[in-house]
């Protein structure tokens, strides 16, 4: 369920990285490269200077002027009746009406469902919104319609953090520049991908209760007899979890051999845990929940903050052979025979964690 999670994410990732013009991309990533966003905190004390200070000229970087109304509007209406609530900004694409609903929270701000809550009525009353944004100025969160006319997904397609930036992000953001944005286009494959989120829960109530075409789709693999009542019942029966889990181990050897299939080994983790508890022995004052593991196909990465940028170390394997490589160690593979292997290299672990936590180890 996690693989398939992470993998939904990644994919709206990649959906948001394709086709984007090169040369808007250079400008968009040398304007973030003389962007500064240490400098900038001290001035957004409030939802207003975070608005002025940061959100605003990272919306120019996309192209959309403060000083253009074609391009970003301010104080939209978008209440009814008697009330009067106006959302923070708007963003025009195109044509005349704003597309894109911007509601923008205080720096430092934990964006929550309650936001989420207010920038979906803004959006519902907002005439021409498309997507709608939720942002503190580091975080920015990207919402679309799905299924209910005017009412923004629950979910956000885009999920976009600044605290620590990469190429990916820069990419993603600037599928978002106003030269080259796609609107309708990147609505469609968020949708798409909100379509697919349901692919888990569809096939659990399938399994759970398997429906006739489902039972006939596994009888025309079967050879011999004809379906009848009997048999189809038979069939509905032997669909259970007995069943599934005698499945899962060809289907785990057929993926293997495709290629397709990551599965992290009981030895992975061992070594994986031996090197966290080497750091937290050594470094007694951190947040030990921000060590973390990735599993890819040809390593697993010992990470801190889930930043591949803060690897610690990653393992490798080789014919049943494992072998720790510890970042800022050199080329050195050292193989990993026993966890006193792990041990014995305690101190460059230490050394790379602590630069990571930029902690004084006393």
């Amino acid at each position: 369920m996690y693989f398939i999670k992470n993998t939904f994410l990644f994919l709206r990732t990649e959906i948001l990285r394709m086709n984007l013009d090169k040369k808007v991309l250079a400008v968009v990533k040398k304007s973030f490269a003389n962007f500064d966003f240490s400098r900038l905190e001290e001035n957004c004390t409030n939802e207003a200077q975070t608005r002025m200070y940061l959100i605003e000229p990272l919306l120019e970087i996309l192209g959309y002027s403060r000083m253009d109304s074609s391009d970003m509007l301010t104080e939209i209406n978008a209440g009814w009746g008697q009330k009067n609530d106006k959302a923070d900004l708007g963003l025009i694409v195109k044509g005349k009406k704003p597309e894109i609903v911007i509601e923008c929270k205080k720096l430092g701000k934990k964006l929550t469902d309650k936001e989420a809550s207010q920038l979906n009525s803004y959006f519902s009353n907002t005439d021409g919104s498309k997507i709608g944004v939720l942002t503190n100025g580091t975080e920015w969160r990207f919402y679309a319609e799905y299924q209910e006319k005017n009412k923004l997904h629950s979910n956000p397609f885009l999920t976009i953090d600044f605290s620590e930036i990469d190429d990916t992000k820069i990419e993603s953001f600037a599928k978002f520049h106003k030269s080259v944005a796609d609107i309708d286009l990147i609505i469609s494959e968020a949708q798409d991908t909100f379509f697919l989120e349901g692919f888990i829960d569809a096939l659990a109530e399938e399994l759970l209760n398997p429906s006739d075409d489902f039972i006939k789709a596994i009888f025309a693999r079967m050879p011999g007899k004809r379906m009848n009542d009997a048999i189809k019942e038979k069939l509905r029966t032997l669909i259970n979890s007995n069943s599934i889990q005698q499945v899962i181990p060809r289907l785990i050897e057929e993926e293997s051999k495709s290629g397709n299939l990551i599965i992290t080994t009981g030895e992975e983790l061992k070594i994986y845990h031996a090197v966290k508890t080497i750091i937290i022995n050594s470094l007694k004052k951190i947040d030990f929940s921000r060590i973390s593991y990735r599993d890819q196909k040809n390593s697993f990465n010992i990470l801190v903050d889930d930043n591949q940028r803060k690897m610690i170390a990653k393992i490798t394997s080789n014919k049943g052979k494992y072998f720790l490589e510890i970042t800022g160690n050199g080329d050195k593979k050292i193989q990993i025979d026993g966890l006193e292997s792990v041990v014995a290299n305690s101190k460059p672990i230490i050394e790379i964690a602590k630069s990571y936590f930029n902690e004084v180890n006393k």
